[in-house]
């Protein structure tokens, strides 16, 4: 479902010149890589992560934290990141800046742990990426939790 998004947004939506060797190539490749991002946070595939995370990465973690790749790998195996059916992650954004892209859109999902556990949530949420050796890797993301019947502008 999000590549399917960010294959649309890509349609739709003009963007800036992006500063790889092929930039239709680049673009496959970023929606290919939030794609194997959403399965292996569902399975946990440590591994994948691994190469979809750099290891510079930081979070501006939902649980007003700002967390670093290792403490979001002790997380998954400490069960803060597992979620109950339903997950869903919808991409209003794409922007490319040279070798850089920032995704922005919302995730609803339900959370299997803590206080909130088995209550739907929303969260607005911010990642970015780097193109880098012909391949695309998260290097900071930003999610807040949110009411969606509060406007506040």
């Amino acid at each position: 479902m999000f590549l399917r998004m960010i294959v649309s947004l890509f349609l739709l939506v003009g963007v800036s010149t992006l500063h790889a060797q092929d930039d239709l190539d680049a673009k496959r490749k970023l929606a290919s890589a939030g794609q194997a991002l959403g399965k292996a946070l569902a399975t946990h595939d440590q591994a994948a992560l691994e190469k979809l995370w750099s290891p510079q990465m930081i979070v501006n973690g939902p649980n007003d934290t700002v967390l670093t790749r290792a403490e979001i790998f002790q997380a998954l195996k400490d069960g803060q990141v597992d979620y109950e059916s339903g997950y869903k992650s919808t991409l209003e954004k794409v922007q490319f800046f040279g070798n850089i892209a920032v995704t922005m859109g919302e995730d609803t999902y339900t959370p299997a742990f803590g206080p909130d556990k088995g209550k739907l949530l929303h969260r607005r949420s911010t990642n970015v990426w780097q193109y880098k050796d012909g391949d695309w890797m998260m290097i900071a993301r930003q999610a807040t939790i949110y009411d969606p019947a509060v406007k506040h502008y």
